[in-house]
């Protein structure tokens, strides 16, 4: 079963059921020892009268007064049954006609209370008590028939097993109301996400039970995540393909002018400045495919909503980089040299985002580093901190305002087309979080410092 509300309504049934059955079992156990009780007041009440009205004989012995005792006691088989021993005579009631009572005998102030079988077939309540009267050694036992007693609480049970069922089902259809009214939300929420995969909504309400407010936020916080990184990635293709369309239309211009010429000069070759101009623009091009392909593996692979832990990525981040920077000099294979450094903590942030952030910052430093690029990461799981620096030749403060600005490069002899910077300005803004460049006081290069969260203390 993988309804909640089907579990739920069982569950409940089943307890409502439990606890009505256990209710009427305590209140029969109840009222039944509620009777037995009364009718044993009874019972000693009419010892008491039977000891009173025993009075001494000519003999010295113990009588019964005359008319002490109700009718009752003289009706035959009436259910109400008494005898008297001493260690002389035993009295009893005419009501047990030729019956007695197996009545033991007792000591003066025990008492003893059992069932026995009467006179036809009757089930009897016996109360005994021993006394001393008149210098005699008394055993009293009063009985009553319970058989009234119990057809009257067999009656009772059917009556409260009648109304114990018409509560509980009432108790059901209540409980089958307020399920189904609690789940009303989730249905709400249900209907959303229809409508969130047929295009008609972009975010789900937050207005629902607290239960299940968490998982909400989640999803519309995965999918705030994808919009933003959808709208980073037409923005890059946007780019690319703005810098793509002049140089191709450069070449297809030369190649009109290549073919003209050779149709009018067919014994003429094509002059240097010629493939000196398309070896140029088709330079460009393998730079800008070279660019992508490298922001693609900065990226590598992940889910949207992956928490980012700087212990797992950024050595295999810092091994790309070192492949993709690696130089060769005097014949000798030189790497950047990338130190970072990091707390041992999974950051409450999207890894995608993270990898893209930090894999810009380091594509930048390394573009322009001698030899040394320097990374550190801090912070707790909802704080981060990034601090990039390198040994370059640095950027004059006037022109570091101009770094985040799409498409701005200082240095048109380096590699790329601009945009390094710029998506590191629009990813610090989604996580509402500050960027900071400066010049670097250790290594004497560009240093760029971004923090997210910022609006806690933590960065007071």
């Amino acid at each position: 079963m993988t309804s909640l509300q089907k579990r739920l309504r069982l569950g409940l049934a089943s307890s409502v059921i439990l606890l009505m059955g256990l209710l009427w079992w305590m209140v029969s156990g109840a009222i039944e020892k509620f009777g037995e009780e009364f009718v044993q007041a009874r019972l000693v009440h009419d010892a008491d009268s039977l000891l009173a009205g025993l009075q001494a004989d000519n003999n010295n012995g113990l009588q019964l007064t005359a008319g002490r005792m109700g009718t009752i006691y003289q009706t035959p088989f009436s259910g109400h049954y008494f005898s008297v021993i001493t260690q002389e005579k035993e009295i009893y009631s005419r009501s047990l006609w030729d019956e007695t009572l197996k009545t033991p005998l007792l000591k003066k102030g025990d008492t003893r209370q059992w069932r026995e079988k009467g006179p036809s077939g009757q089930v009897l309540l016996v109360w005994s008590g021993g006394f001393q009267k008149l210098g005699h050694l008394i055993t009293v036992a009063v009985a009553k028939d319970l058989t009234p007693l119990s057809k009257s609480l067999v009656r009772f049970n059917w009556y409260f097993a009648g109304l114990s069922l018409l509560v509980l089902m009432v108790l059901l259809l209540i409980q089958h109301y307020i399920v189904r009214r609690s789940f009303r939300p989730l249905e709400k929420v249900r209907q959303e996400v229809k409508n969130l995969q047929q295009g008609a909504l972009l975010t789900l309400t937050e207005e629902v039970p607290d239960e299940v407010r968490p998982l909400v936020q989640e999803v519309n916080h995965l999918l705030r995540l994808l919009s933003e990184r959808l709208q980073r990635s037409r923005n890059a293709m946007g780019n690319l393909a703005h810098s793509l369309k002049a140089p191709l239309s450069l070449l297809t211009q030369l190649s009109q002018q290549g073919a003209q010429s050779s149709a009018q000069q067919d014994d003429r070759p094509a002059t240097p400045d010629f493939f000196e101009e398309l070896n140029k623009h088709t330079h460009h091009i393998r730079q800008l495919m070279d660019r992508e392909l490298k922001r693609a593996r900065l990226m590598g692979q992940g889910s949207p909503g992956a928490r980012f832990s700087p212990q797992e990525e950024m050595p295999i981040l810092v091994d790309v980089l070192q492949r993709m920077f690696e130089v060769r000099q005097n014949g000798v294979d030189k790497k950047l040299d990338i130190q970072w450094l990091s707390t041992e903590v999974v950051f409450m942030f999207d890894r995608d985002d993270m990898l893209e952030l930090i894999g810009n910052l380091l594509d930048n430093a390394c573009k322009w580093a001698d030899h040394q690029v320097r990374c550190e990461i801090n912070g707790d799981e909802q704080h981060l901190q990034f601090i990039v620096e390198d040994d370059g030749p640095g950027c004059p403060d006037e022109e570091i305002a101009r770094l985040t600005t799409r498409g701005v490069r200082l240095d048109e002899s380096a590699l790329g087309h601009g945009l390094g910077l710029s998506i590191v300005k629009d990813i610090v803004e989604t996580y509402d979080g500050s960027l900071i460049m400066e010049c670097s006081a250790g290594l004497g290069g560009l240093k760029v410092t971004v923090r997210l969260g910022v609006r806690s203390s933590v960065w007071n």
